[in-house]
């Protein structure tokens, strides 16, 4: 990540902290995320957040986590679990269940892919 995408990611957080009206030693007590690691997060400082981390604040903050992975380049989405090894803990499926969900999950994701296609053909078109 760049500087300035650190400063934006940073100033994304502190305007939804205060939003809340939550402190830096607020967010500390919710989370378990330190203040001073909050802090620098929001003045920009790190060009490779915890993502783990910013996953947690970016829960308690009510912020979008896709919009939050745009800005990290990613940082978010990397440290999500694989949906196997989610579903396997959260909902002790077997491997057989879990296959079939992850089957679903392709087709949906396939469908998703082609409708865009289309519709990125009729526009260009």
């Amino acid at each position: 990540m760049t500087e300035i995408q650190a400063r934006q990611l940073g100033r994304v957080f502190q305007r939804a902290r205060q939003k809340k009206g939550l402190s830096l030693r607020a967010i500390e007590e919710l989370t378990g995320v330190s203040y001073p690691w909050v802090a620098r997060l929001e003045q920009g400082d790190f060009a490779a957040p915890a993502p783990e981390r910013l996953a947690r604040l970016a829960e308690l903050l009510d912020l979008d986590p896709e919009r939050i992975d745009r800005l990290s380049r990613g940082q978010v989405s990397a440290a999500l679990p694989e949906m196997r090894t989610y579903l396997r803990t959260k909902y002790e499926l077997s491997p057989d269940q879990i296959a079939q969900i992850e089957a679903v999950v392709e087709r949906v994701r396939k469908r998703g892919e082609a409708g865009h296609d289309a519709s990125d053909k009729a526009i260009t078109h």
